[in-house]
């Protein structure tokens, strides 16, 4: 073989090669002008949280409705759901791909990792909580409450404990493309379950739809939105703050914070300053999270093109926002940490 045909076919296989491999800066989007769009700062109090120069980055979308992120620190990655396929996703923060990481996952919706590590789950249909343990099996926590099968368990966190407090509105009973229609038999309601609990322990039956929830940086804050407007036309959508209880098994003082006629509001999640980040829905101006202080007073916004169902912090730092939003996710970087 001649030299000059040797080199022509290490030139292109070398060309070849190149246009293969995925790059770090393949995205080919227009620039935007700093500060970006998306940052909408209403109380000079948002202001600090504000990054100048960082963009809002669509990270991926193909889904039809993205709820539930929650972030794995070891692993470098998020869990969210795709409720109508029955889908847990993936999404990893150092190549930025995602893929499925189980099906047929009983229309899976909230998640949350516990202080092992394990991947706590909500799901929609069967009604259930459920634990995946460390050797792969599945381990039904909860699924009925006084004979009676659940509602549609849909969001929770884990406490410190080991103990877990989930909402229970019924979504997942009210339309086939999210679970299976049927009529509930129990209140809605949120509840108690730990290890050991044959069943779980109601705590509040107040709210009409108690949706999204977190918890605050003092370990004893929490935070349920309700999304009362889908069923009760009449009623606020609101956000009430609980104390949980020296026992760490109940709820009290209950204190509503943020009441709307004008947007929705679903997932939260909390900076280290006790901020509530809340995926909101209401239309253009109102799509995406709503900043509220910890007294409830509204201080900031994150706009986006896509209705916002869930939020969480997610990288080394915790301090890169990932959102849920409809058929999407997105990230941003912000100037505070999750709690």
């Amino acid at each position: 073989m001649s030299l000059a045909r040797r080199q022509f076919l290490a030139t292109s296989a070398a060309l070849g090669a190149a246009a293969a491999a995925p790059s770090l800066f393949a995205n080919t989007r227009a620039p935007s002008r700093y500060p970006d769009d998306a940052w909408q700062v209403i109380d000079e109090r948002f202001q600090k949280y504000v990054l100048f120069n960082t963009p809002l980055e669509r990270q991926w979308t193909g889904g039809l409705w993205l709820e539930g992120p929650a972030w794995n620190a070891v692993g470098r990655y998020a869990v969210f759901s795709d409720i109508p396929r029955a889908l847990q996703m993936r999404w990893d923060e150092a190549s930025g791909e995602v893929s499925i990481l189980r099906h047929k996952v009983g229309h899976s919706n909230g998640n949350a990792f516990d202080g092992q590590g394990r991947l706590v789950a909500c799901e929609h249909s069967p009604a259930r909580v459920v634990r995946y343990e460390w050797d792969g099996s599945l381990n039904v926590l909860a699924e009925s409450y006084d004979g009676k099968p659940l509602n549609a368990p849909n969001d929770l966190i884990c406490l410190e404990s080991g103990g877990i407090i989930f909402t229970d509105p019924g979504y997942g009973a009210h339309v086939e493309y999210e679970g299976a229609v049927r009529e509930l038999e129990l209140d809605t309601t949120v509840y108690y379950w730990e290890d050991g609990m044959a069943e779980p322990q109601p705590l509040t039956t107040e709210l009409f739809k108690p949706n999204g929830i977190a918890l605050g940086p003092d370990k004893r804050s929490v935070y349920i939105a309700d999304t009362a407007p889908s069923h009760y036309p009449d009623e606020p959508a609101t956000i009430t703050r609980f104390t949980l209880g020296d026992d760490g098994k109940s709820l009290t003082d209950p204190t509503r914070l943020v009441e709307s006629h004008e947007e929705g509001y679903d997932g939260l999640a909390c900076d280290q300053d006790g901020n509530i980040w809340a995926g909101t829905s209401g239309g253009e101006g109102h799509d995406g999270v709503t900043i509220f202080s910890p007294d409830g007073t509204l201080i900031g916004r994150i706009l986006l093109p896509e209705v916002c169902a869930n939020v969480c912090f997610v990288g080394e730092d915790r301090n890169r926002l990932l959102m849920t939003a409809s058929q999407s996710i997105y990230t941003l970087y912000t100037n505070t940490r999750g709690a």
